[in-house]
């Protein structure tokens, strides 16, 4: 078995794959968020994984923020991400480049639909102001065109982390444990 820091290496590497996957079919399509509209941030309903949180906990140890993220955490009452900027001329997320994997592809990806087509899962802000968009996405994937599945990115994760990576529940609550996780790590190398 892996070390939990070889884990969290592959987990970075995932995150790189996807995050070029992303960047090839932005320029293929056109895809582009809303300026400043951090929409998706502000959803209540955030699922994720804890594995997915993992590098961002280790680099939180690495800085010596773990124990401040875990206290915010606990202190957050809200179920918006605690990673979330969402006041005026502050927009933006805390954590990007140690961000989950929900948050790197949604608005980005594709399902697939019952035979195995992959359909764009496009964010509601973007299908209402950007209507053409959505025809142009449309096109390049009946072209053969491809796009990051986000079924297959999580097999993956599952992979690298089987028990957290099938493991869903709010961001919040997954960040906890992704932070619980190297805590825990840490602290029982000092005692062996």
């Amino acid at each position: 078995m892996l070390s939990l820091y070889h884990r969290i290496q592959k987990i970075e590497s995932l995150q790189k794959i996807i995050d070029t996957e992303v960047r090839i079919c932005k320029n293929h399509t056109g895809i582009e968020c809303l300026q400043h509209c951090s929409q998706c941030c502000s959803y209540q309903d955030v699922n994720a994984s804890p594995a997915e949180f993992l590098p961002f906990a280790w680099h939180a140890w690495r800085l010596g923020q773990l124990e401040q993220w875990f206290d915010d955490l606990e202190k957050h009452e809200s179920k918006v991400c605690i990673f979330a900027k969402l006041t005026e001329g502050a927009w933006g997320c805390r954590i990007y480049p140690v961000r989950g994997l929900i948050c790197r592809l949604f608005g980005f990806s594709a399902t697939s639909d019952k035979n195995g087509r992959p359909l764009f899962a496009a964010c509601r802000v973007l299908r209402q102001a950007r209507p053409e968009m959505m025809q142009n996405v449309g096109q390049y994937l009946e072209n053969g065109g491809k796009m990051p599945m986000i079924a297959n990115y999580y097999r993956r994760l599952c992979a690298i982390e089987p028990g957290l990576g099938s493991e869903l529940m709010p961001i919040n609550l997954a960040t906890k444990k992704a932070l619980e996780i190297i805590y825990f790590h840490f602290a029982y190398a000092k005692c062996a």
